[in-house]
């Protein structure tokens, strides 16, 4: 008879317990006290196995199609938008497993109403733009990333559209259009600012997500990209940002730089791999003149006071001596700073 120990450590069917010796009623008892989580119909995990973030993502979207896709017949004239229009358009963005699916009606009576696992959103001032993708009716996707823009947090709708942006997904003049017919909408001061905040040279969601973290905290916007080089202009490092008044160097980093090309028997040892050439790195750096800042995407995301807290004792440390290296911005050779100082 096959016991919880025996599962697998990466999410299961239903089928490949059965086929562990385990009942159907085991897994039952098991599910019902917490020992092991139902993914999705069909699949299970045993409670605390930390997936992969894009296998995480995966479940969590397959999830939310499989409720909308219920959500949409059960309520036939609506349509997918704002966070549940973003996983359809597979927009990068973070929605939690419980998250309600989201609809707005085309047709029929405008009225908002929540209802359990669904919010019904209504517009009775313009004709919402519809699409189909993948056989489910959904707002346009700038549409939708407006409407996300709006109703998400700043970060976390930064990000998204920072990453869109990037990927030619959409573009900012697109999603200002929409924004433009929606003059007295809630939440559209917001979005404005977010498409203000935008920046195409960052190169990660971690990093734009960051940049939301520091506008909300009030302090200075770093430089996405620099390419940094020593005395004899070696090349030393590309910095995610830079303050270059402050001589501060901003590091975001993902959980995932510390587990590629990592099994579960090597992972430990890639870490720690990383992490000891990233000592090296940020020696060199600081070497040079500069502080570093660093933090963890994750860190940003559930703790973004610790963002500002680093930079601002960064901050304090820094100009303590000359900058000696310098800086390859805009394809020239420069030292700092680079740009004026914001009044």
């Amino acid at each position: 008879m096959a016991t919880l120990t025996d599962l697998p450590l990466t999410p299961f069917r239903y089928a490949d317990a059965l086929g562990l010796g385990l009942s159907r009623q085991q897994l039952r008892r098991l599910v019902g006290s917490g020992r092991v989580v139902r993914l999705r119909r069909g699949w299970y995990a045993a409670a605390g196995v930390a997936l992969p973030d894009g296998e995480r993502w995966e479940l969590t979207r397959r999830h939310h199609l499989q409720r909308l896709g219920e959500a949409l017949l059960d309520h036939p004239g609506c349509v997918a938008s704002h966070a549940s229009g973003g996983v359809v358009h597979d927009l990068p963005l973070v929605v939690s497993p419980h998250a309600d699916v989201e609809l707005v009606r085309v047709e029929d009576a405008p009225s908002s109403r929540r209802l359990p696992g669904v919010t019904i959103h209504h517009t009775d001032t313009i004709d919402v733009p519809v699409t189909t993708v993948d056989g489910m009716r959904t707002t346009t996707i700038a549409q939708t990333c407006a409407d996300i823009l709006r109703t998400r947090r700043l970060p976390h709708a930064l990000a998204m559209l920072d990453e869109a942006v990037r990927a030619s997904t959409v573009t900012a003049r697109e999603v200002r259009a929409v924004l433009d017919t929606q003059r007295r909408w809630v939440g559209r001061p917001r979005a404005l600012q977010v498409i203000d905040l935008l920046d195409r040279r960052r190169e990660s969601w971690g990093e734009a997500y960051s940049a939301g973290v520091i506008h909300l905290a009030e302090l200075a916007q770093p430089i996405p990209q620099v390419e940094l080089y020593d005395e004899q202009f070696r090349f030393v490092a590309r910095l995610d940002g830079l303050l270059d008044h402050e001589q501060v160097a901003t590091e975001c980093d993902g959980q995932g730089k510390y587990r590629l090309g990592a099994t579960a028997e090597t992972g430990e040892q890639v870490a720690r791999s990383v992490l000891a050439a990233e000592a090296v790195r940020q020696g060199r750096i600081e070497r040079l003149g500069l502080e570093v800042a660093r933090w963890m995407t994750e860190e940003a995301m559930h703790t973004p006071e610790v963002v500002a807290q680093r930079i601002n004792a960064a901050r304090s440390r820094a100009l303590s001596r000359p900058f000696t290296g310098w800086v390859r911005w805009e394809g020239e050779f420069r030292r700092l700073p680079l740009l004026p100082r914001a009044e």
